[in-house]
């Protein structure tokens, strides 16, 4: 009887379906993009450098667990043998390009190692000794990179301060040179920390 009215409900229809839908869309993806805000992505690393989280050559795990707060673990060798760290990352921005690091690094040491060093009569010969285990904390800045849309490529810089001194015995009843003990004491974990890694986010 009035067929123009039934075109123009139905226009009208069609008009609130339409836009139904798209506030149930809306929905949805805000949705998505907040369980995604609140996920916790895992990187895999691995990473080089002295004094660093890893050790000359190693890997580390990152855990996101509170917005830019993350965990970290690492583990590699370095020249006292093994190292384990621990820590927290924070990251400044969202973009995460830099990033705040406290850690903690643990060597357990070496044993019966055999070093040509500086007798205290000036001469030089194999001395036996151990490295005894050293800890260090570790204040650190990381700048960050991504390659790709999740992975990380980053550089680190800091500071390990020692947790203890003289971190070395000599047990072959040898008298080594002062010299010899500074170097001992230099290379023992602690000082200028640099480094370098690349992460994976699986």
């Amino acid at each position: 009887k009035f067929p123009f009215l039934k075109i123009i409900l139905m226009k009208r229809f069609l008009l609130l379906a339409a836009c139904v839908l798209l506030l149930i869309r809306l929905d949805a993806q805000t949705i998505t993009e907040n369980q995604s805000e609140q996920s916790h992505p895992f990187y895999l690393g691995v990473g080089t450098g002295i004094d660093n989280f890893t050790g000359t050559i190693g890997v580390s795990g990152t855990l996101k667990v509170y917005d830019k707060l993350s965990l970290r673990g690492g583990v590699g060798l370095g020249g006292w043998g093994a190292k384990s760290s621990i820590g927290l990352k924070y990251d400044t921005s969202d973009a995460g390009r830099w990033s705040y690091c406290l850690g903690y690094s643990y060597c357990p040491g070496q044993d019966n190692l055999k070093l040509n060093m500086e007798m205290s009569t000036g001469s030089k010969q194999d001395v036996t000794l151990n490295y005894l285990s050293a800890s260090t904390i570790n204040l650190a800045i990381d700048r960050n990179w991504r390659v790709g849309k999740a992975n990380i490529f980053y550089l680190e810089f800091g500071y390990a301060i020692p947790m203890q001194s003289n971190r070395w015995k000599v047990t072959d009843g040898s008298s080594i040179s002062s010299n010899s003990e500074r170097v001992l004491n230099i290379s023992q974990p602690g000082g200028l920390i640099l480094g370098a890694g690349f992460a994976f986010r699986l």
